[in-house]
């Protein structure tokens, strides 16, 4: 898991354009680690990528994402330009809810 966390660590300084968008994360991630199994991701098929999602051999979307959130709670150099909006609208629901 610590490996997954670091990957994540790493495509989130890289592109910060993954730091708001977990699918364009997980995109990175996958093709990453489809690369590492020897595989060309310029030519690999969608069934390709089916099966080796499909049986485990990827890691998961929600994996990749929760270590996103982990990632961006612990340390500010990894949130996006949405964060802080996210945080506001956060506590106005929080004060509308009497919190």
């Amino acid at each position: 898991m610590n490996q997954i966390k670091t990957r994540v660590a790493k495509i989130l300084t890289q592109f910060p354009d993954t730091r708001d968008d977990d699918r364009l994360l997980c995109c990175y991630y996958w093709r990453d680690q489809l690369a590492k199994m020897g595989k060309n991701t310029h030519t690999l098929y969608m069934q390709e990528f089916f099966v080796e999602y499909t049986f485990g051999e990827l890691a998961d979307a929600q994996t990749i994402t929760r270590f996103r959130r982990l990632l961006q709670n612990e340390s500010p150099m990894f949130r996006g330009l949405k964060y802080a909006e996210k945080q506001e609208k956060q506590e106005k629901v929080k004060h509308d809810l009497g919190y």
